[in-house]
């Protein structure tokens, strides 16, 4: 990255600044109404243990409130195997976060979440925008089109005031695809030192991105890739490390609390027995009818989790009974892309089901459509190193979800790590088309996106502006 620096990277050019403000306007909007809609009872001081103030009040489709509980009270809270350096990432913003909660005497954790992800959310945007622009080589206001297009996607817009890890990893894979188009066309390689530093934070938030890294590298580099200094230095090297460290805080905070657990578990059963034993029959009755009624829920979320290839390692996130099919056309391709207005944002792992259908069959036509001008897409850019390198990143996602089924029951939560696909090999269409072709191809493209902002815009809207139901 010699010929261009770090700096310019997030330097806000001319032609951007109009839809860059635009966008901001937008993301900050939508921040501050999620913001306030959840302030009166996260802000509230002596509500109680924090964590179940936000695992009782906090149910925002499958995404989970761990980033408030950790800049809260800073711990691994995270699954450190799948996420080994997060904890330490948003370390800084718990030390932000006790210094703004000891001035204000109120805990300030969700201003202080707000600001990173307004931040990674508008370069997510002027990343897209920028790949559009430079490395597929569509016109500024085609690739502004596309840009808007991918943002009205529903976990697109989602994503950006969504307290998770998965707005930060889009704003990562995005870098990483924006610089590996411009190395492709200005003839340069990933240097070892870049990848392997790219490799520790995009794995380090989530670990399967970081094959996302190695799939760059070896677009970019081709067979250079699989030079044994590259290899050991840029491969090897990063992940023993992020191994380490992720064994390191299993083993050194995670297991010792799990075993703690476990005892004080033991204990609980053990002092329930004891009351069991003194309980009357009828007290004993309600007690076993009861028991029943919690059994039966827990197994219901088990079958929406699906049955995993074995319990035990990585495989026991995995899922071979939920149906591919209908997970790909009602969730990833499905609410991903269009909200269903039935169980919005709901949790499939508290009430919503596994598969909701939509209410009108149009719904299932704009998916169809919005797919078909992606395929097309792929066929005219099917000479293209950067469009395949775009399609193997997306090809492994469906390999762990759809394959593996890691996630399956809630696949459209992943869609910031995957959905931006659609748009790149979109622009490869309308770079190829001319003519009357073309403004149809626009016109096609800007009607989806008008609907797509409008619908999805307003249920979103609606939402946040509903009030809140307090659960203690």
């Amino acid at each position: 990255m010699s010929k261009w620096s770090v700096g310019s990277l997030f330097r806000i050019r001319r032609e951007e600044r109009l839809q860059a403000v635009v966008a901001l306007a937008v993301i900050v909007l939508f921040n501050v109404l999620f913001v306030c809609r959840l302030m009166p009872l996260f802000m509230q001081e002596g509500f109680g243990p924090y964590w179940k103030a936000f695992e009782h009040n906090f149910h925002l489709s499958g995404y989970d409130p761990l980033t408030y509980l950790g800049v809260t009270d800073w711990g691994f809270v995270y699954q450190v195997y799948r996420h080994p350096l997060l904890a330490f990432l948003i370390w800084p913003l718990y030390a932000v976060n006790q210094l703004l909660s000891a001035v204000f005497g109120v805990n300030c954790v969700q201003y202080v979440v707000a600001l990173p992800l307004v931040v990674a959310s508008l370069y997510s945007y002027l990343f897209i925008y920028r790949i559009l622009r430079e490395v597929v080589g569509v016109g500024g206001r085609d690739a502004t089109l596309l840009a808007v297009y991918f943002f009205s996607f529903a976990y697109i817009m989602l994503s950006v005031l969504v307290p998770d890890h998965f707005t930060i990893s889009m704003f990562l894979l995005l870098l990483l695809l924006y610089v590996s188009g411009r190395l492709m066309h200005e003839g340069r390689e990933w240097r070892w030192w870049q990848a392997s530093l790219l490799f520790l934070v995009t794995a380090g938030v989530t670990l399967s991105n970081g094959v996302k890294v190695f799939l760059a590298g070896l677009f970019v580099n081709g067979r250079r890739f699989f030079r044994l200094k590259y290899l050991l230095l840029a491969a090897v090297l990063p992940t023993a490390l992020l191994w380490m460290v992720a064994t390191w805080q299993y083993r050194s905070f995670v297991l010792p609390k799990e075993k703690q657990r476990q005892e004080e578990k033991a204990r609980k059963a053990e002092r329930l027995q004891q009351r069991v034993a003194q309980m009357s029959t009828a007290e004993r009755e309600l007690f076993e009818k009861r028991k029943i009624q919690r059994e039966r829920v827990l197994a219901k979320q088990a079958a929406k989790s699906g049955k995993p290839m074995e319990e035990k390692g990585f495989l026991k996130w995995t899922d071979i009974t939920t149906s591919r099919w209908q997970s790909a056309y009602e969730n990833l391709f499905g609410e991903a892309l269009q909200f269903h207005q039935q169980e919005f944002l709901g949790d499939t792992l508290v009430h919503r089901p596994v598969f909701v259908r939509y209410d009108w069959w149009a719904s299932y036509l704009v998916e169809a459509v919005i797919l078909l001008l992606a395929a097309a897409g792929v066929w005219m850019g099917r000479r293209s190193r950067f469009l395949w390198l775009c399609l193997s990143c997306m090809g492994f996602d469906m390999f762990i979800h759809l394959v593996l089924g890691f996630g399956l029951n809630e696949i459209h939560i992943m869609a910031p790590h995957f959905m931006f696909t659609l748009p790149i090999a979109t622009a490869y269409l309308l770079k190829s088309a001319t003519g009357v072709r073309l403004q149809l191809l626009r016109g096609v493209t800007l009607v989806l996106t008008l609907y797509l902002l409008g619908y999805n815009g307003w249920l979103l809207t609606r939402f946040l502006l509903s009030p809140i139901q307090v659960v203690l």
